[in-house]
């Protein structure tokens, strides 16, 4: 009795071994691994999905677009063409209209026109200062003195060479410049001398000239 119950309890031992090493071999070799990728925004765990795309960049406000329009007017009032203005904006956007620039980049669209403004404005501030002292050049006839002073001062005569810090100093000396007047000839004094004085230094010429006046009103006498 007892040897056969030993022997189904081998008999079950024997069942549950087998039915465990079964389990085990039918457990998947590898777990699916786990992959993100950043810059696509795709995340899998097993199964790759997508979460997201980029979302489109929104396009200039109205008010920043008229901005930029304001900027560039007051370029063309400097006589600047305002193709060039919006060519410079392309260039440094990587843009091919203005169309293209983002609400995001207007701060850099704006930097580039007022950079282009502020030049402008300081070549206009220089072909003025230089027209004004060349004006008070020629009405003091100092053109030579002004040469002068830029040769002595900044190492240059032409004005359109010098910096824009150099001009109003240039400016201060020709408008502080004085001409000094030419001293009058003085023609020397011709002594006056008197009739009797005249015959007794000039005895002999005055003998002469009146024998000469004798003989020339006896010639037509």
């Amino acid at each position: 009795m007892h040897s056969e119950e030993e022997k189904l309890a081998k008999l079950a031992d024997r069942v549950f071994e087998g039915l465990s090493s079964q389990t085990l071999d039918e457990q998947p070799a590898s777990k699916a691994g786990i992959k993100i990728k950043a810059n696509s925004g795709n995340i899998n765990f097993g199964t790759q999905f997508t979460i997201g795309e980029r979302v489109e960049e929104r396009a200039l406000l109205p008010a920043q677009r008229k901005e930029l329009h304001q900027l560039r007017a007051q370029c063309e009032e400097l006589g600047d063409d305002p193709r060039d203005v919006w060519r410079e904006v392309h260039t440094q956007l990587s843009v091919t209209s203005l169309d293209e620039v983002t609400a995001t980049q207007f701060v850099q669209a704006k930097g580039v026109i007022q950079a282009r403004l502020e030049r402008l404005q300081e070549e206009a501030d220089r072909s003025r200062l230089v027209s004004k002292i060349l004006r008070a050049a020629d009405e003091k006839d100092a053109r030579h003195a002004l040469s002068n002073f830029c040769e002595l001062n900044f190492g240059r005569t032409q004005l359109n060479l010098l910096k824009r810090a150099e001009l109003p100093r240039a400016l201060e000396f020709i408008l502080q410049f004085e001409v000094r007047p030419s001293a009058p000839a003085v023609s020397a004094a011709v002594p006056k001398m008197e009739l009797r004085e005249f015959l007794i230094t000039y005895h002999w010429n005055c003998a002469g000239l009146f024998l000469f006046g004798l003989l020339v009103g006896g010639l037509w006498i």
